[in-house]
């Protein structure tokens, strides 16, 4: 385990909090990892309307995963997801924010 504080400190969150999940990138490469899912209500204009809408987010340690991308997919419980939009990273560049949508059936 790396020395740095913050690290360790995100390191036992996730082993704490997080969930086991499958990462899968484009190219089929499968990875092992634990996740913090969040599914924030977020307000969406459509037009002069404002709706309510579920998102999915998940977060990510940047240590499991390098670089995600839109159209990476995560497996969480059985509930297969595909990622869209741009992934954020925080400051310290120790976590990636993911939004996803669930995996439409094949």
């Amino acid at each position: 385990m790396s020395r740095d504080p913050f690290v360790q400190l995100i390191s036992r969150l996730f082993l704490r909090l997080g969930t086991p999940a499958v990462y899968i990138t484009q190219a089929g490469v499968s990875l092992d990892v634990r996740v913090i899912a969040k599914a924030p209500d977020a307000v969406q204009n459509f037009g002069q309307t404002h709706l309510v809408v579920d998102t999915q987010r998940f977060e990510l340690m940047a240590s499991e995963v390098k670089q995600p991308r839109e159209g990476d997919r995560l497996v969480l419980g059985g509930t297969r997801y595909v990622l869209h939009g741009e992934p954020l990273i925080d400051r310290e560049r120790l976590v990636w924010t993911v939004s996803a949508s669930i995996w439409p059936e094949d």
